[in-house]
């Protein structure tokens, strides 16, 4: 009988013990140029207090050597930004894209080369 107890003792605990760590774990995004689709709908901010919204991830191409993609900004306050490098600012995350003029607002379009492990 001790032996049950104690199983549903350390079962309980190791439960409890992994409750935070999958809450922060969830909480946590790769970055923006790893993994785009995973930042849609957040808001940034340019160094000139421009506010944009990331509204689309559009043409992903991922292989094993390249990743590729547009990343479609809405403008909810400021100016349309210039074509150029801009410094965009999100949730602790800073990222300098090239934004050009879009049909609906800036577009940035990327294309990295992914790290391979040989």
């Amino acid at each position: 009988m001790k032996r049950r107890h104690f199983m549903l003792c350390t079962s309980a605990a190791s439960v409890a013990a992994a409750i935070p760590l999958t809450g922060t774990a969830a909480t946590r995004r790769p970055a923006l140029l790893d993994d785009p689709r995973a930042w849609l709908g957040s808001e940034f901010v340019s160094g000139d207090g421009t506010r944009l919204r990331l509204a689309d991830v559009v043409g992903v191409r991922v292989d094993r050597y390249t990743m590729q993609a547009d990343l479609r900004f809405e403008l909810l306050e400021g100016k349309l930004p210039d074509e150029g490098s801009h410094t965009l600012h999100s949730d602790g995350s800073e990222e300098t894209l090239f934004l050009q003029p879009g049909q609906h607002g800036p577009v940035a379009c990327i294309n990295r080369l992914r790290r391979t492990v040989v």
